[in-house]
Protein backbone atom coordinates (compact mmCIF):
# COMPACT_ATOMS: atom_id res chain seq x y z
CA UNK A 1 0.00 0.00 0.00
CA UNK A 2 1.25 3.56 -0.66
CA UNK A 3 2.25 5.90 1.65
CA UNK A 4 0.98 9.65 1.34
CA UNK A 5 4.19 10.96 0.74
CA UNK A 6 4.16 8.44 -2.49
CA UNK A 7 0.81 9.26 -3.29
CA UNK A 8 1.34 13.20 -2.78
CA UNK A 9 4.07 12.60 -5.38
CA UNK A 10 2.32 10.66 -7.69
CA UNK A 11 -0.93 13.50 -7.47
CA UNK A 12 2.14 16.18 -8.37
CA UNK A 13 3.55 14.38 -11.20
CA UNK A 14 -0.33 14.25 -12.46
CA UNK A 15 -0.59 18.03 -11.62
CA UNK A 16 2.61 19.21 -13.72
CA UNK A 17 1.43 17.17 -16.96
CA UNK A 18 -2.04 18.11 -16.99
CA UNK A 19 -0.84 21.82 -16.26
CA UNK A 20 -2.38 21.86 -12.95
CA UNK A 21 -0.38 24.53 -10.73
CA UNK A 22 -2.76 24.03 -7.27
CA UNK A 23 -5.67 20.82 -6.83
CA UNK A 24 -8.01 21.06 -4.40
CA UNK A 25 -9.72 18.24 -2.91
CA UNK A 26 -12.85 18.69 -0.91
CA UNK A 27 -14.40 15.99 0.98
CA UNK A 28 -17.82 15.75 -0.77
CA UNK A 29 -19.59 13.81 -3.01
CA UNK A 30 -22.22 14.80 -5.92
CA UNK A 31 -24.44 15.35 -3.31
CA UNK A 32 -22.99 17.03 -0.45
CA UNK A 33 -23.18 14.04 2.07
CA UNK A 34 -21.95 14.45 5.68
CA UNK A 35 -20.81 10.75 5.12
CA UNK A 36 -18.88 10.51 1.91
CA UNK A 37 -19.02 6.84 0.26
CA UNK A 38 -15.49 5.06 0.02
CA UNK A 39 -15.49 5.52 -3.61
CA UNK A 40 -15.13 9.54 -2.85
CA UNK A 41 -12.81 9.39 0.21
CA UNK A 42 -10.42 10.98 -2.18
CA UNK A 43 -9.23 13.52 0.64
CA UNK A 44 -8.76 11.04 3.17
CA UNK A 45 -6.83 9.06 0.81
CA UNK A 46 -4.07 11.41 -0.64
CA UNK A 47 -4.33 13.27 3.20
CA UNK A 48 -4.15 10.29 5.68
CA UNK A 49 -6.43 12.05 7.71
CA UNK A 50 -9.36 10.84 8.98
CA UNK A 51 -11.89 13.29 10.24
CA UNK A 52 -15.21 13.73 8.82
CA UNK A 53 -14.63 17.29 7.28
CA UNK A 54 -11.62 18.92 5.95
CA UNK A 55 -10.16 20.19 2.31
CA UNK A 56 -6.59 19.70 1.05
CA UNK A 57 -4.50 22.27 -1.79
CA UNK A 58 -1.54 20.62 -3.11
CA UNK A 59 1.11 22.08 -5.30
CA UNK A 60 4.26 21.92 -7.03
CA UNK A 61 6.27 22.71 -3.53
CA UNK A 62 3.26 22.95 -0.58
CA UNK A 63 0.06 21.07 0.67
CA UNK A 64 -1.68 21.96 2.95
CA UNK A 65 -5.09 20.90 4.80
CA UNK A 66 -8.01 23.05 6.29
CA UNK A 67 -10.26 21.76 9.20
CA UNK A 68 -12.03 22.73 11.76
CA UNK A 69 -11.50 23.32 15.38
CA UNK A 70 -12.58 19.97 16.43
CA UNK A 71 -10.33 17.97 14.63
CA UNK A 72 -7.24 20.05 15.31
CA UNK A 73 -5.46 17.94 17.64
CA UNK A 74 -6.02 14.86 15.67
CA UNK A 75 -4.86 16.42 12.28
CA UNK A 76 -2.05 17.59 14.39
CA UNK A 77 -0.74 13.99 14.67
CA UNK A 78 -2.20 12.21 11.61
CA UNK A 79 -0.38 14.88 9.21
CA UNK A 80 3.02 14.30 11.40
CA UNK A 81 5.39 13.14 8.63
CA UNK A 82 3.50 13.97 5.69
CA UNK A 83 4.09 16.66 2.88
CA UNK A 84 0.63 18.28 4.40
CA UNK A 85 0.82 21.23 7.03
CA UNK A 86 -2.62 22.16 9.42
CA UNK A 87 -4.37 25.56 8.34
CA UNK A 88 -6.61 25.87 11.02
CA UNK A 89 -10.24 27.30 9.78
CA UNK A 90 -11.83 31.18 11.54
CA UNK A 91 -8.02 31.15 12.61
CA UNK A 92 -5.60 31.01 9.65
CA UNK A 93 -6.26 32.40 6.42
CA UNK A 94 -8.78 31.05 4.28
CA UNK A 95 -8.50 28.66 1.13
CA UNK A 96 -9.61 31.57 -1.17
CA UNK A 97 -7.45 33.94 0.63
CA UNK A 98 -4.18 32.03 0.08
CA UNK A 99 -5.45 30.86 -3.40
CA UNK A 100 -5.38 34.18 -4.52
CA UNK A 101 -1.78 34.97 -3.06
CA UNK A 102 0.08 32.13 -4.00
CA UNK A 103 -1.53 30.44 -7.04
CA UNK A 104 -1.29 32.69 -10.62
CA UNK A 105 -1.95 29.40 -12.80
CA UNK A 106 -5.21 26.80 -13.40
CA UNK A 107 -6.84 25.91 -9.92
CA UNK A 108 -8.31 22.37 -11.08
CA UNK A 109 -10.73 20.60 -8.95
CA UNK A 110 -13.05 16.96 -8.99
CA UNK A 111 -16.07 18.08 -11.14
CA UNK A 112 -17.96 15.10 -9.03
CA UNK A 113 -16.88 16.58 -5.56
CA UNK A 114 -18.17 19.91 -5.74
CA UNK A 115 -20.76 21.90 -5.47
CA UNK A 116 -22.28 25.86 -6.45
CA UNK A 117 -21.93 27.27 -3.15
CA UNK A 118 -18.57 25.70 -2.25
CA UNK A 119 -17.15 26.69 -5.17
CA UNK A 120 -17.92 30.49 -4.87
CA UNK A 121 -16.93 30.14 -1.64
CA UNK A 122 -13.16 28.86 -2.88
CA UNK A 123 -12.74 30.46 -5.67
CA UNK A 124 -13.86 34.13 -6.21
CA UNK A 125 -10.66 36.10 -8.15
CA UNK A 126 -9.30 32.79 -8.51
CA UNK A 127 -8.33 30.66 -11.93
CA UNK A 128 -10.23 27.25 -10.80
CA UNK A 129 -11.33 24.88 -13.30
CA UNK A 130 -13.12 21.32 -13.22
CA UNK A 131 -11.02 18.31 -14.01
CA UNK A 132 -11.40 16.92 -17.33
CA UNK A 133 -10.32 13.84 -16.10
CA UNK A 134 -10.46 12.44 -12.40
CA UNK A 135 -6.11 11.53 -11.06
CA UNK A 136 -7.73 9.58 -8.33
CA UNK A 137 -9.20 6.75 -10.74
CA UNK A 138 -5.67 6.39 -11.90
CA UNK A 139 -3.40 6.88 -9.21
CA UNK A 140 -5.67 5.43 -6.39
CA UNK A 141 -5.37 1.60 -6.87
CA UNK A 142 -8.15 -0.82 -5.55
CA UNK A 143 -10.10 2.34 -5.52
CA UNK A 144 -13.62 1.49 -3.60
CA UNK A 145 -16.12 0.98 -6.11
CA UNK A 146 -19.74 2.78 -6.42
CA UNK A 147 -21.80 1.22 -3.88
CA UNK A 148 -25.00 -0.56 -5.29
CA UNK A 149 -27.48 -1.58 -1.98
CA UNK A 150 -30.94 -2.67 -2.77
CA UNK A 151 -33.64 0.02 -2.13
CA UNK A 152 -36.91 -0.70 0.77
CA UNK A 153 -39.35 1.37 1.68
CA UNK A 154 -39.79 3.40 4.59
CA UNK A 155 -43.37 1.78 5.77
CA UNK A 156 -45.86 4.98 5.83
CA UNK A 157 -47.24 4.61 9.02
CA UNK A 158 -43.75 5.35 10.44
CA UNK A 159 -42.92 8.16 7.87
CA UNK A 160 -46.48 9.45 8.97
CA UNK A 161 -47.11 10.38 5.22
CA UNK A 162 -46.81 8.96 1.86
CA UNK A 163 -44.75 9.57 -0.69
CA UNK A 164 -47.84 10.37 -2.95
CA UNK A 165 -48.56 13.47 -0.69
CA UNK A 166 -45.17 14.96 -0.58
CA UNK A 167 -44.82 14.65 -4.49
CA UNK A 168 -47.63 16.26 -4.38
CA UNK A 169 -46.82 19.01 -2.35
CA UNK A 170 -43.47 19.51 -4.20
CA UNK A 171 -45.30 20.10 -7.50
CA UNK A 172 -47.61 22.52 -5.82
CA UNK A 173 -44.68 24.47 -4.26
CA UNK A 174 -43.14 24.34 -7.87
CA UNK A 175 -46.01 25.77 -9.79
CA UNK A 176 -46.73 28.31 -7.45
CA UNK A 177 -43.37 29.42 -8.19
CA UNK A 178 -43.81 29.17 -12.06
CA UNK A 179 -40.69 26.11 -11.96
CA UNK A 180 -40.94 23.24 -14.61
CA UNK A 181 -38.26 20.89 -12.98
CA UNK A 182 -36.54 21.36 -9.97
CA UNK A 183 -33.68 18.48 -9.44
CA UNK A 184 -33.41 16.95 -5.67
CA UNK A 185 -29.94 16.01 -5.17
CA UNK A 186 -29.66 16.12 -1.47
CA UNK A 187 -29.95 12.34 -0.69
CA UNK A 188 -31.72 12.37 2.88
CA UNK A 189 -34.51 15.24 0.77
CA UNK A 190 -34.48 12.30 -2.05
CA UNK A 191 -34.78 9.70 0.48
CA UNK A 192 -37.82 11.03 2.63
CA UNK A 193 -39.48 12.88 -0.76
CA UNK A 194 -40.33 8.98 -1.85
CA UNK A 195 -40.18 7.25 1.41
CA UNK A 196 -36.89 5.32 0.54
CA UNK A 197 -33.97 3.87 2.30
CA UNK A 198 -31.02 2.19 1.59
CA UNK A 199 -27.37 1.71 2.72
CA UNK A 200 -25.06 3.13 0.16
CA UNK A 201 -23.33 6.11 2.74
CA UNK A 202 -21.38 4.96 5.90
CA UNK A 203 -24.24 5.39 9.22
CA UNK A 204 -26.78 6.97 6.65
CA UNK A 205 -29.49 4.45 5.12
CA UNK A 206 -29.41 6.49 1.72
CA UNK A 207 -29.04 5.66 -1.81
CA UNK A 208 -26.99 7.65 -4.07
CA UNK A 209 -29.64 9.34 -6.62
CA UNK A 210 -31.16 12.23 -8.04
CA UNK A 211 -35.10 12.93 -8.21
CA UNK A 212 -35.99 15.49 -10.96
CA UNK A 213 -39.41 16.93 -10.21
CA UNK A 214 -41.60 17.96 -12.82
CA UNK A 215 -44.61 20.39 -12.29
CA UNK A 216 -46.70 18.26 -14.55
CA UNK A 217 -46.60 14.95 -11.94
CA UNK A 218 -44.35 13.01 -14.30
CA UNK A 219 -40.79 12.44 -12.11
CA UNK A 220 -37.41 10.62 -12.58
CA UNK A 221 -35.60 9.25 -10.21
CA UNK A 222 -31.89 8.95 -11.56
CA UNK A 223 -30.08 5.34 -9.95
CA UNK A 224 -28.13 2.39 -11.00
CA UNK A 225 -31.53 0.37 -11.95
CA UNK A 226 -29.90 -3.05 -10.30
CA UNK A 227 -30.55 -1.25 -7.08
CA UNK A 228 -34.51 -0.87 -7.80
CA UNK A 229 -36.34 -4.68 -7.11
CA UNK A 230 -39.24 -5.42 -9.00
CA UNK A 231 -41.52 -4.92 -5.62
CA UNK A 232 -40.21 -1.07 -5.82
CA UNK A 233 -40.16 -0.39 -9.32
CA UNK A 234 -43.98 -0.92 -9.57
CA UNK A 235 -44.23 1.27 -6.16
CA UNK A 236 -42.27 4.30 -7.59
CA UNK A 237 -44.41 3.99 -10.94
CA UNK A 238 -47.34 4.07 -8.32
CA UNK A 239 -46.04 7.62 -7.74
CA UNK A 240 -45.49 8.55 -11.64
CA UNK A 241 -41.79 7.86 -11.04
CA UNK A 242 -39.42 6.87 -14.15
CA UNK A 243 -36.13 5.62 -13.77
CA UNK A 244 -33.27 6.68 -15.57
CA UNK A 245 -29.19 5.75 -15.49
CA UNK A 246 -27.52 7.51 -12.56
CA UNK A 247 -24.78 9.29 -14.69
CA UNK A 248 -27.92 10.83 -16.68
CA UNK A 249 -28.76 12.84 -14.34
CA UNK A 250 -28.64 16.83 -15.25
CA UNK A 251 -26.68 17.87 -12.25
CA UNK A 252 -25.90 21.26 -13.18
CA UNK A 253 -29.31 22.12 -11.43
CA UNK A 254 -28.27 23.09 -8.24
CA UNK A 255 -31.00 24.46 -6.19
CA UNK A 256 -32.81 25.04 -2.88
CA UNK A 257 -35.81 22.99 -2.61
CA UNK A 258 -38.50 23.33 0.14
CA UNK A 259 -37.86 19.86 1.66
CA UNK A 260 -35.55 20.53 4.00
CA UNK A 261 -37.70 22.82 6.16
CA UNK A 262 -40.94 19.82 5.59
CA UNK A 263 -38.64 16.64 6.70
CA UNK A 264 -37.63 19.05 10.07
CA UNK A 265 -41.19 19.09 11.06
CA UNK A 266 -41.93 15.56 12.33
CA UNK A 267 -45.21 13.50 11.77
CA UNK A 268 -47.02 12.81 14.67
CA UNK A 269 -45.93 8.99 13.42
CA UNK A 270 -42.14 10.32 13.32
CA UNK A 271 -42.53 11.90 16.75
CA UNK A 272 -43.51 8.39 18.17
CA UNK A 273 -40.97 6.56 16.32
CA UNK A 274 -37.87 8.69 17.65
CA UNK A 275 -39.69 8.18 21.45
CA UNK A 276 -39.87 4.13 20.54
CA UNK A 277 -36.07 4.60 19.35
CA UNK A 278 -35.05 6.32 22.53
CA UNK A 279 -36.75 4.20 24.70
CA UNK A 280 -35.12 0.75 23.37
CA UNK A 281 -31.89 3.17 22.97
CA UNK A 282 -32.44 3.78 26.68
CA UNK A 283 -32.54 0.04 27.32
CA UNK A 284 -29.28 -0.75 25.63
CA UNK A 285 -27.54 2.12 27.30
CA UNK A 286 -28.34 0.97 30.77
CA UNK A 287 -27.00 -2.90 30.30
CA UNK A 288 -24.20 -1.20 29.01
CA UNK A 289 -23.44 1.35 31.68
CA UNK A 290 -24.15 -1.96 34.36
CA UNK A 291 -21.47 -4.00 32.62
CA UNK A 292 -19.00 -0.84 32.48
CA UNK A 293 -19.62 0.11 36.25
CA UNK A 294 -19.03 -3.43 37.41
CA UNK A 295 -16.17 -3.67 35.97
CA UNK A 296 -14.65 -0.36 36.13
CA UNK A 297 -13.63 -0.64 32.63
CA UNK A 298 -11.16 -3.25 33.96
CA UNK A 299 -9.39 -4.74 30.96
CA UNK A 300 -11.42 -2.76 28.70
CA UNK A 301 -10.34 -0.53 26.06
CA UNK A 302 -11.55 1.79 23.85
CA UNK A 303 -12.40 0.28 21.10
CA UNK A 304 -13.64 -2.64 23.33
CA UNK A 305 -16.16 0.12 25.00
CA UNK A 306 -17.48 0.64 21.45
CA UNK A 307 -17.87 -3.04 20.72
CA UNK A 308 -20.00 -3.80 23.91
CA UNK A 309 -22.00 -0.81 23.46
CA UNK A 310 -23.07 -1.77 19.87
CA UNK A 311 -24.00 -5.39 21.08
CA UNK A 312 -26.18 -4.00 23.63
CA UNK A 313 -27.92 -2.05 20.88
CA UNK A 314 -28.08 -5.20 18.53
CA UNK A 315 -30.26 -7.08 21.18
CA UNK A 316 -32.76 -4.30 20.53
CA UNK A 317 -35.52 -5.18 17.78
CA UNK A 318 -35.06 -3.23 15.06
CA UNK A 319 -31.77 -1.98 15.38
CA UNK A 320 -29.93 -1.57 12.09
CA UNK A 321 -26.46 -0.29 12.74
CA UNK A 322 -25.04 2.80 14.43
CA UNK A 323 -26.05 6.34 13.01
CA UNK A 324 -22.57 7.81 12.98
CA UNK A 325 -19.04 6.51 14.06
CA UNK A 326 -18.63 6.26 17.65
CA UNK A 327 -16.86 8.23 19.29
CA UNK A 328 -15.03 6.72 22.67
CA UNK A 329 -12.35 8.96 24.32
CA UNK A 330 -10.86 8.27 27.67
CA UNK A 331 -9.12 11.13 29.54
CA UNK A 332 -7.38 13.01 27.36
CA UNK A 333 -8.56 11.44 24.06
CA UNK A 334 -12.29 12.76 25.10
CA UNK A 335 -10.63 16.38 24.68
CA UNK A 336 -10.10 15.60 20.64
CA UNK A 337 -13.46 16.65 20.03
CA UNK A 338 -14.63 14.02 17.48
CA UNK A 339 -11.49 11.71 18.45
CA UNK A 340 -12.45 8.35 17.12
CA UNK A 341 -10.23 5.04 18.37
CA UNK A 342 -8.23 3.37 15.79
CA UNK A 343 -6.13 0.01 16.60
CA UNK A 344 -3.25 2.06 16.27
CA UNK A 345 -4.59 5.19 18.98
CA UNK A 346 -6.44 2.27 21.21
CA UNK A 347 -5.80 2.55 24.65
CA UNK A 348 -6.65 0.39 27.87
CA UNK A 349 -8.97 2.38 30.15
CA UNK A 350 -8.02 2.74 34.15
CA UNK A 351 -9.46 3.44 37.50
CA UNK A 352 -9.38 7.53 37.27
CA UNK A 353 -10.63 10.51 35.00
CA UNK A 354 -13.18 10.08 32.72
CA UNK A 355 -14.48 8.20 30.07
CA UNK A 356 -16.52 10.02 27.03
CA UNK A 357 -18.58 8.20 24.75
CA UNK A 358 -20.71 10.28 21.82
CA UNK A 359 -23.01 7.68 20.23
CA UNK A 360 -26.37 6.91 18.31
CA UNK A 361 -27.94 3.81 16.40
CA UNK A 362 -30.56 3.26 13.59
CA UNK A 363 -33.63 1.52 14.63
CA UNK A 364 -36.66 0.78 12.14
CA UNK A 365 -38.63 3.80 13.60
CA UNK A 366 -36.05 6.27 14.32
CA UNK A 367 -32.54 7.06 15.03
CA UNK A 368 -30.46 8.12 18.19
CA UNK A 369 -27.77 10.24 19.22
CA UNK A 370 -26.41 10.56 23.07
CA UNK A 371 -23.48 11.55 24.68
CA UNK A 372 -22.83 10.46 28.49
CA UNK A 373 -19.46 11.37 30.23
CA UNK A 374 -18.66 8.60 32.53
CA UNK A 375 -16.18 8.62 35.84
CA UNK A 376 -13.90 4.99 35.85
CA UNK A 377 -12.47 5.92 39.23
CA UNK A 378 -11.13 9.22 41.40
CA UNK A 379 -11.49 12.29 39.93
CA UNK A 380 -9.80 15.56 40.45
CA UNK A 381 -11.24 18.60 41.68
CA UNK A 382 -11.35 20.01 38.11
CA UNK A 383 -12.69 16.89 36.49
CA UNK A 384 -15.63 17.43 38.97
CA UNK A 385 -16.14 20.95 38.47
CA UNK A 386 -15.74 20.73 34.73
CA UNK A 387 -18.57 17.79 34.97
CA UNK A 388 -21.11 20.13 37.04
CA UNK A 389 -20.97 22.91 35.09
CA UNK A 390 -21.79 21.54 31.79
CA UNK A 391 -24.20 19.42 33.28
CA UNK A 392 -25.97 22.77 34.37
CA UNK A 393 -25.47 24.25 31.29
CA UNK A 394 -27.12 20.96 29.73
CA UNK A 395 -30.67 21.63 31.88
CA UNK A 396 -30.36 25.12 31.34
CA UNK A 397 -31.55 25.09 27.83
CA UNK A 398 -33.21 21.43 28.03
CA UNK A 399 -35.80 23.22 30.59
CA UNK A 400 -36.17 26.61 28.55
CA UNK A 401 -39.62 28.10 27.86
CA UNK A 402 -39.30 30.32 25.15
CA UNK A 403 -41.44 31.91 22.57
CA UNK A 404 -42.35 30.34 18.94
CA UNK A 405 -40.23 31.94 15.96
CA UNK A 406 -36.90 32.07 18.39
CA UNK A 407 -33.74 31.30 16.54
CA UNK A 408 -31.00 28.85 17.59
CA UNK A 409 -28.08 31.64 18.15
CA UNK A 410 -30.73 33.33 21.22
CA UNK A 411 -30.89 29.73 22.64
CA UNK A 412 -27.31 28.93 23.00
CA UNK A 413 -26.94 31.28 24.86
CA UNK A 414 -28.73 29.03 28.12
CA UNK A 415 -26.28 26.28 27.89
CA UNK A 416 -23.33 28.03 27.73
CA UNK A 417 -24.17 30.77 30.63
CA UNK A 418 -22.83 28.67 33.53
CA UNK A 419 -19.95 28.07 31.57
CA UNK A 420 -19.51 31.71 30.68
CA UNK A 421 -19.46 32.97 34.48
CA UNK A 422 -16.96 30.57 35.48
CA UNK A 423 -14.65 31.69 32.28
CA UNK A 424 -14.82 28.54 29.90
CA UNK A 425 -16.37 27.84 26.11
CA UNK A 426 -16.06 25.37 23.55
CA UNK A 427 -15.87 26.06 20.16
CA UNK A 428 -18.67 23.38 18.38
CA UNK A 429 -22.33 23.81 18.25
CA UNK A 430 -24.72 22.84 21.34
CA UNK A 431 -27.41 21.53 18.69
CA UNK A 432 -28.49 20.47 15.70
CA UNK A 433 -31.44 18.00 13.94
CA UNK A 434 -32.06 14.46 13.55
CA UNK A 435 -32.95 13.17 10.73
CA UNK A 436 -35.82 10.08 11.37
CA UNK A 437 -34.09 7.04 9.74
CA UNK A 438 -31.74 9.52 7.72
CA UNK A 439 -28.94 11.42 8.52
CA UNK A 440 -28.02 11.70 12.34
CA UNK A 441 -27.52 15.57 11.30
CA UNK A 442 -29.99 17.13 10.37
CA UNK A 443 -30.87 21.25 9.77
CA UNK A 444 -31.58 23.42 8.33
CA UNK A 445 -31.76 24.54 12.14
CA UNK A 446 -28.79 24.87 14.56
CA UNK A 447 -28.12 25.76 18.05
CA UNK A 448 -24.82 27.85 17.75
CA UNK A 449 -23.20 30.94 18.89
CA UNK A 450 -22.30 31.65 15.37
CA UNK A 451 -24.56 33.95 13.71
CA UNK A 452 -25.33 32.41 10.44
CA UNK A 453 -27.81 31.53 8.60
CA UNK A 454 -28.36 28.01 10.04
CA UNK A 455 -28.81 30.09 13.88
CA UNK A 456 -31.06 32.61 12.62
CA UNK A 457 -34.07 29.90 11.72
CA UNK A 458 -37.22 30.22 13.72
CA UNK A 459 -38.11 26.96 15.58
CA UNK A 460 -41.69 25.64 15.94
CA UNK A 461 -43.13 22.69 17.14
CA UNK A 462 -42.33 19.16 15.75
CA UNK A 463 -38.85 20.10 14.98
CA UNK A 464 -36.02 18.61 16.89
CA UNK A 465 -32.70 19.28 18.07
CA UNK A 466 -29.82 17.85 20.38
CA UNK A 467 -28.23 19.74 23.29
CA UNK A 468 -24.38 19.40 23.48
CA UNK A 469 -22.64 21.49 25.45
CA UNK A 470 -19.30 20.51 26.08
CA UNK A 471 -15.61 21.20 27.74
CA UNK A 472 -12.64 20.56 26.56
CA UNK A 473 -9.21 20.45 28.88
CA UNK A 474 -6.29 19.85 26.47
CA UNK A 475 -4.35 17.05 27.45
CA UNK A 476 -6.14 15.94 30.51
CA UNK A 477 -9.93 15.34 29.75
CA UNK A 478 -13.67 16.09 28.42
CA UNK A 479 -16.81 16.38 29.73
CA UNK A 480 -20.42 16.59 26.86
CA UNK A 481 -23.84 15.63 28.14
CA UNK A 482 -25.85 15.47 25.29
CA UNK A 483 -29.50 14.20 24.66
CA UNK A 484 -32.13 14.54 21.76
CA UNK A 485 -34.79 16.50 22.50
CA UNK A 486 -38.34 17.14 20.76
CA UNK A 487 -39.56 21.02 20.44
CA UNK A 488 -43.49 20.77 21.95
CA UNK A 489 -46.13 23.15 22.43
CA UNK A 490 -45.48 24.72 26.07
CA UNK A 491 -48.46 26.72 26.51
CA UNK A 492 -50.71 29.91 24.07
CA UNK A 493 -51.54 33.45 25.89
CA UNK A 494 -51.58 36.94 24.99
CA UNK A 495 -47.90 36.92 25.16
CA UNK A 496 -47.94 34.39 22.05
CA UNK A 497 -47.55 30.93 21.62
CA UNK A 498 -44.92 29.64 23.91
CA UNK A 499 -42.61 26.29 23.33
CA UNK A 500 -40.47 23.62 25.77
CA UNK A 501 -38.50 20.75 24.83
CA UNK A 502 -39.49 17.13 25.33
CA UNK A 503 -36.34 14.94 26.27
CA UNK A 504 -36.47 12.22 23.79
CA UNK A 505 -33.52 10.41 25.33
CA UNK A 506 -33.38 8.28 28.21
CA UNK A 507 -30.23 7.65 29.78
CA UNK A 508 -29.10 8.80 33.35
CA UNK A 509 -26.23 11.23 33.78
CA UNK A 510 -23.94 9.98 36.32
CA UNK A 511 -24.07 11.30 39.91
CA UNK A 512 -21.08 10.73 41.14
CA UNK A 513 -19.20 13.63 39.68
CA UNK A 514 -21.57 16.10 40.33
CA UNK A 515 -21.03 18.93 42.86
CA UNK A 516 -24.24 18.87 44.59
CA UNK A 517 -23.50 22.40 46.36
CA UNK A 518 -22.87 24.15 42.75
CA UNK A 519 -26.88 23.08 41.62
CA UNK A 520 -29.76 25.41 42.15
CA UNK A 521 -32.99 24.42 43.65
CA UNK A 522 -34.37 24.08 40.30
CA UNK A 523 -31.29 22.30 38.95
CA UNK A 524 -31.85 19.40 41.49
CA UNK A 525 -35.47 19.34 40.80
CA UNK A 526 -35.08 19.00 37.03
CA UNK A 527 -32.31 16.43 37.15
CA UNK A 528 -34.62 14.56 39.56
CA UNK A 529 -37.97 14.42 37.57
CA UNK A 530 -35.16 13.65 34.29
CA UNK A 531 -34.03 10.75 36.23
CA UNK A 532 -37.61 9.61 37.39
CA UNK A 533 -39.00 10.01 33.87
CA UNK A 534 -35.80 7.89 32.94
CA UNK A 535 -36.62 4.82 35.82
CA UNK A 536 -40.16 4.58 35.13
CA UNK A 537 -40.18 4.48 31.58
CA UNK A 538 -36.93 2.13 31.20
CA UNK A 539 -37.31 -0.42 34.29
CA UNK A 540 -40.16 -2.51 31.96
CA UNK A 541 -38.18 -2.35 28.90
CA UNK A 542 -35.06 -4.10 31.00
CA UNK A 543 -35.18 -7.97 30.85
CA UNK A 544 -32.54 -8.56 33.65
CA UNK A 545 -33.52 -7.82 37.40
CA UNK A 546 -29.27 -6.63 37.60
CA UNK A 547 -30.45 -4.02 35.28
CA UNK A 548 -33.28 -2.90 37.02
CA UNK A 549 -31.77 -2.62 40.27
CA UNK A 550 -28.45 -0.58 38.78
CA UNK A 551 -30.83 1.79 37.25
CA UNK A 552 -32.49 2.30 40.84
CA UNK A 553 -29.11 3.06 41.88
CA UNK A 554 -28.41 5.22 39.02
CA UNK A 555 -31.58 7.55 39.23
CA UNK A 556 -31.39 7.96 42.68
CA UNK A 557 -33.29 11.25 43.74
CA UNK A 558 -30.25 13.81 44.74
Amino acid sequence: MSTVNERVASLRKWMAEQGVEALVVPTMDPHNTEYVAEHWQCRRWISGFTGSAGTVVVTAREAYLWTDSRYWLQASEQLSGTPLSLKRDLVDETINQWLRSNVKGVVGYPADMMTKGLSAELFEGVNAQPLAQDPFDLLWEDRPAFPLTKAERMPDELAGETAKSKLSRLTQWMRERGKQELLVSDLAEVAWTLNLRGDDIPYTPFLISFLLARADGRHTLYIHKEQIGKEIEDYLTSLSVSLAPYEEAPREKEEDTPIAFWKAIKTPAEQEGFREAHRRDGAAMVKFLRLLDETGGKGWTELRADEVLTACRAEQPGFRGRSFETIVGYGPHGAIVHYEPTPETDVPLAPRSFLLIDSGGHYDCGSTDITRTIPLGTLTDEERLVYTLVLKGHLQLQNIHFPDGTVGLQLDTAARMPLWRAGYDYGHGTGHGVGHRLCVHEGPVQIRKNCRRDTTLPFHAGQNITNEPGLYIEGKFAVRHENTMLCVPAMENEYGKFLKFEPLTLCPYDLRPIIVGMLTAEERRWLNDYHQLVRETLTPRLKEEVDRQWLAQATRPI
